[in-house]
């Protein structure tokens, strides 16, 4: 039986390091992200729906969707990020069920789900297992507020739109403290890997 682990953690708190190690070791890794992004292009399933909800005023020169703009409004408005996620959860888990089920297919022996909002999604009740990465709050400000040159206001209500990393941690199975240097994470992660092909 194919095993699914879930990946998860705040926003800047490295989930996207730790995928990469798995996939560096031949793990396939479903980034639901990716998938997010590739269903809401111009013509595909998520796009209409969203510029419907949100207007036109999200929509680029080059008519695909600002992600920016539509970051602003979200996260300026509980509602509004809540009606985001019911218009596009279903079609991401939907694809996401594809993915495995065409992996599953393929006799891989486990499979990595990378989503940010893991446990707030119900995702990790199809996991066998769960990772969280965590790092330091400062830390995390530090590397959002560099990563998408915002202020610290805006990073602070990006990382309070989601579940703390403390909370996540106690739902985790495994935890990845990315606080230090990228050699220490990596540790951590073949101790974990070797604890999941057990």
């Amino acid at each position: 039986m194919m095993k699914i682990i879930g990946l998860t953690g705040g926003v800047a708190s490295g989930k996207s390091t730790v995928a990469k190690f798995f996939q560096r070791v031949g793990v396939k890794v479903i980034n639901a992200d990716n998938i997010y992004k590739e269903l809401s292009k111009p013509g595909k399933i998520l796009y209409n729906k969203i510029i419907s909800e949100f207007s036109g005023d999200i929509v680029g020169k080059d008519y695909a969707i600002d992600w920016q703009v539509l970051g602003a409004i979200v996260f300026n408005d509980e509602n509004k990020r809540k009606r985001l996620n019911e218009i596009t959860h279903p079609e991401i888990k939907r694809a996401i069920g594809m993915m495995i089920d065409k992996y599953r297919n393929a006799l891989e022996p486990f499979v990595v789900i990378e989503v940010p909002l893991l446990f707030e999604s119900g995702y990790d009740s199809i996991c066998d297992q769960t990772i969280v990465v965590m790092v330091e709050p400062d830390i995390q400000i530090r590397r959002l507020m560099n990563r998408n040159n915002i202020d610290k206001t805006t990073a602070l209500k990006m990382i309070n739109s989601q579940m703390s990393l403390a909370e996540k941690r106690k739902l985790s199975t495994y935890v990845i403290d990315n606080s230090a240097d990228l050699s220490k994470t990596e540790t951590q992660f073949y101790q974990i890997l070797n604890k999941i092909k057990g």
